[in-house]
């Protein structure tokens, strides 16, 4: 487990340094589960499958959005306000982009799930940041757009274990080229820092995945992994600031689970402040 130090970093070069190691120390994911042909087995029903629900909440006052330092390409990026996006957390203390995701054993896909996903995930350069910010890719199904939607040039590289590397540039728009595609191999254990070496502000995170049972929450805190097989599950939890998200009950950031069919509600789980360090 990579662990991020609890003092400050006071400038961006630490930031993508981090970013940079969790790439490095990302181990690979295990082998692919397999979606089930329509109607193999009597899971295959659309009633078997249940969802995990819950809501991240930050039980505290979180700290002011630090504004990041624009040097690059000011005339363009230095008319948004960008601040860091490392800890989301809204009006109600609903707390975004936290990840919960099924590990371990191989299980069966839902073919209702399978047949019904995005063929795109699109990851948008857009006001000189990435958006979104964590997004997540299931690899065997998925294929990565890459856009770049700002009047400059942009970069989009990561370095996921295991397989390819990726150091893309995207000229502006109304350039062709201003939009790329890119299909990983390798499912990771933990989500993947995505950075642009023309922007150092700029900071990403995507999680490569060989099964669909993933999501990542919202503004609210909310999440939803839709049509899991029921059964005995292990979950792994991670943000960005403390990355495996461990608490008394969560060793390793990790927790296991009954699946029934219908919905399986976590409920709200409060964390406390003290389980993110200042600065990624």
């Amino acid at each position: 487990m990579l662990h991020p130090t609890a003092g400050p970093m006071n400038d961006q070069l630490n930031r993508r340094q981090f970013a940079l190691r969790a790439a490095q120390t990302a181990a690979v994911a295990p082998a692919a589960p397999r979606a089930l042909a329509s109607g193999a087995t009597e899971a295959a029903s659309a009633s078997n499958w249940g969802d995990l629900t819950g809501r991240f909440v930050y039980d505290g006052s979180p700290p002011p959005r630090k504004k990041l330092t624009v040097d690059k390409d000011v005339e363009c990026c230095g008319k948004f306000d960008i601040r860091d996006e490392s800890l989301m957390v809204d009006a109600d203390g609903g707390l975004a982009n936290v990840y919960v995701y099924l590990r371990g054993r191989k299980v069966d896909v839902c073919p209702e799930l399978a047949a019904s996903v995005e063929k795109n995930v699109v990851l948008d350069n857009r006001d000189c940041i990435f958006m979104p910010h964590c997004m997540k890719i299931w690899t065997t199904e998925q294929e990565l757009k890459i856009v770049n939607s700002d009047p400059v040039a942009q970069n989009v590289a990561f370095s996921p274990l295991g397989d390819k590397p990726a150091n893309i540039v995207l000229p502006a728009p109304p350039d062709k080229a201003a939009t790329a595609t890119w299909r990983f191999s390798r499912a990771q254990r933990r989500p993947l820092p995505v950075v642009c070496n023309y922007h150092p502000w700029e900071i990403a995170y995507i999680l490569p995945l060989d099964h669909p049972y993933c999501d990542v929450s919202r503004k609210d805190g909310a999440f939803r992994i839709a049509k899991l097989p029921p059964g005995r599950h292990e979950f792994q939890v991670w943000h960005e600031r403390p990355g495996y998200l461990e608490t008394p009950d969560w060793k390793g950031g990790r927790f296991t689970m009954t699946i029934r069919p219908g919905t399986n509600d976590l409920g709200t789980i409060r964390l406390a402040p003290s389980l993110f360090p200042n600065e990624p």
